[in-house]
């Protein structure tokens, strides 16, 4: 390959998803720079090399890749002076990977810190980098108070470009606490980055897996639930985020979802056989789904199917597996730390019986009889029916003291009543909970709790009760957890209500995806739900509305022949309601798309839509006139004369 052939190659490979496909482009073309006159490019190869084996978990391989690169960078510093910045960045990266590589003696990863802070002394760089690469190392031997000073050392030294953000170092400082059995303060350094208020890339999608088991451990079931629901999503077949996957599964594992954990390891079977991941994430991933299958055989379900194999099989090939692996990390740090942890990990018990996380939770359970308790299990279930026919009463004229009866009643009731006594007074208590405005969170947690107490009984039921939380939720402004719960049911082919109200839900899950800036996912719910009521003479604002969100979203695609169609859709249907306003939006905003998608053409489509919009307001304004019929025909000549001037000036 020539130079010219390279290059081109190079902009074409950054286009290809991250994992081995692309890593493996890069590697031939790393090759061929090698042998080209081209030094910067060969840089450039070797930059992007390193970093695609950072993004698809192969962090083991790029030490050769990036001692080529320093090697380089020394020898020709005019030639790849402009890459300085970059190569001192992703130094990083690489020295991160050897901390946690067993296969890199602990004398060379500290040559390699060393090389890192000389380089960035000599460059003016901060030390904090620096600092919290070195406590990381600390922290990785066991030696947490040294870990904890050179963290604190790091914080103490200034910010520049070579810092990570912060929403990653907060991602740092709380796995120093976390490894340490602090999971207040670590939830304290992470809380920033789970409320929001610090993400970058990479978080919360990492801290968000994180949190999950110190939030339990702490008694936050509710805020862990919101992190499993929100978080699971943004690590969802990531390979470089596998990490995460793992403790995901493993949460699931621990709070009687293991269904649901086995369904997260079987969009993920392929890993458990994937040679290319680095050590550290493999080690992490296997022993999430680890803890998961051992608990799928205290269930009785050793033989269900993993993959190619079995709980019980896949789970004694991993069990191997971690051995040796926490052997090789226990034989290069000389002490048992990485051994001893994960030992710790693995003997995990559950941390609640079940914490409702949504419907698909499907395994067999094994329910043990209640057994009476003397004569008073008689007195308590009376009580119970007594305050459940108080708070009938009251449900509707005055739901606090409905849900105030009802909360004692299955309190009072939990172990007395029958299973499905028990499934109805949690939906009165969803009802009572709905008629009190701004209880969007406990509402959701309720309808939550409710679904599960009706999966074994009517899966309708279920299904109705997680459109409920899924609906407070979106209500709410949390639209991650809103998102994944309107995604469970929907997926399984739910359909419990009437097609208008169906359309209703599936706006409202579009419109938390669209808050999610996942804008193709939003455009086919909203694409969906005004198929459910096409040619509804009594829903014609609703496929309007539908239509009119479906084209902003497909818009943001770039899919602009989608989205055009869908803004004259709904410009058609807002026509048939005499709704001036928004037909006249639709359509200028169809125009604008034509005009750059094909105003070139020459049928000029933009041209016949903006001219048959400004004759049916001019004839509006003679017949009909109005404020909104003048202010629609000012617009429509304004943004006419604007399309004009910008395809006069193309030409």
């Amino acid at each position: 390959m020539d130079t010219s052939e390279i290059q081109t190659a190079l902009v074409q490979s950054r286009s290809l998803p991250h994992g081995r496909g692309r890593t493996e482009r890069l590697e031939t073309l790393a090759a061929a720079a090698k042998s080209a006159p081209d030094r910067a490019l060969e840089g450039s190869v070797l930059l992007e090399l390193a970093k695609a084996y950072a993004y698809a978990g192969e962090r083991d391989l790029a030490p050769v890749a990036y001692g080529r690169l320093l090697r380089i960078y020394d020898e020709f510093p005019a030639e790849l002076g402009p890459m300085t910045h970059s190569v001192h960045w992703y130094l990083k990266w690489l020295t991160w990977g050897l901390i946690e590589n067993p296969a890199v003696p602990l004398r060379t990863t500290y040559r390699w810190l060393d090389e890192l802070e000389s380089r960035y002394r000599q460059r003016g760089y901060s030390a904090r980098p620096v600092l919290a690469l070195r406590s990381d190392l600390a922290r990785e031997l066991g030696e947490h108070d040294a870990a904890a000073k050179l963290l604190d050392a790091a914080r103490a030294a200034p910010r520049d470009s070579m810092s990570d953000c912060d929403a990653c170092e907060r991602d740092q400082w709380g796995a120093n606490y976390a490894q340490a059995g602090d999971d207040e303060a670590a939830l304290e350094c992470w809380g920033p980055v789970i409320d929001g208020a610090r993400s970058c890339a990479e978080q919360p999608h990492r801290v968000l897996g994180q949190a999950l088991l110190p939030m339990l451990r702490t008694g936050r079931a509710a805020e862990a639930r919101s992190a499993y629901l929100t978080g699971y999503p943004l690590v969802r077949h990531l390979p470089d985020l596998r990490r995460s996957v793992g403790e995901h599964i493993e949460f699931c594992a621990l709070t009687g979802n293991e269904a649901r954990g086995l369904e997260i390891l079987a969009e993920h079977t392929a890993w458990l056989t994937d040679p290319g991941a680095d050590v550290a994430i493999r080690l992490a991933f296997i022993t999430g789904v680890w803890v998961l299958l051992r608990r799928l055989t205290e269930l009785g379900h050793g033989g269900l199917e993993v993959g190619a194999g079995t709980v019980d099989s896949v789970r004694a090939d991993l069990t191997v597996e971690i051995d040796e692996l926490t052997a090789r990390y226990d034989a290069r740090n000389g002490s048992t730390v990485v051994g001893d942890r994960i030992a710790a990990r693995l003997a995990q018990r559950p941390l609640v019986d079940q914490l409702p996380l949504g419907v698909r939770n499907t395994l067999p359970r094994k329910v043990a009889a209640i057994e009476p308790v003397a004569n008073t299990s008689a007195e308590q279930a009376e009580d119970a029916q007594q305050l459940a026919e108080l708070a009938a009463q009251r449900l509707v004229d005055d739901p606090e003291d409905a849900e105030q009866y009802l909360r004692q009643a299955l309190s009072i009731g939990a172990t007395v009543l029958p299973a499905e006594h028990i499934a109805r007074l949690s939906s009165q208590l969803v009802m009572a909970l709905s008629g009190q405005p701004g209880r969007e969170f406990e509402l959701a947690d309720a309808a939550l709790t409710a679904a599960a107490r009706w999966e074994p009984i009517s899966t309708a039921d279920a299904e109705h009760l997680t459109f409920v939380a899924a609906r407070a939720l979106h209500r709410a402004g949390r639209y991650g957890e809103a998102a994944a719960l309107f995604e469970q049911p929907l997926a399984a082919g739910a359909m419990p209500y009437p097609p208008a109200e169906m359309a209703i839900l599936r706006r409202q899950y579009g419109e938390s995806l669209r808050k999610l800036n996942r804008y193709r996912d939003a455009a086919r719910q909203f694409v969906e739900g005004a198929r459910l009521v096409d040619n509804d003479p009594d829903r014609v604002e609703l496929a309007a509305e539908l239509a009119w969100s479906a084209a902003s979203v497909l818009d943001f695609c770039g899919e602009d022949e989608q989205a055009v169609a869908a803004f004259l859709r709904a410009a058609r249907l807002w026509g048939e309601l005499g709704r001036i306003g928004s037909r006249a939006r639709c359509l200028r905003s169809a125009a604008w798309l034509q005009l750059y998608g094909n105003g070139m053409a020459p049928d000029r489509p933009w041209l016949a839509t903006m001219r048959g919009l400004l004759a049916e307001l001019e004839e509006l304004a003679q017949t009909s006139p109005s404020a909104e019929v003048n202010t629609e025909l000012l617009n429509t000549r304004s943004q006419l004369a604007d399309m004009q001037s910008d395809v006069s000036e193309a030409d």
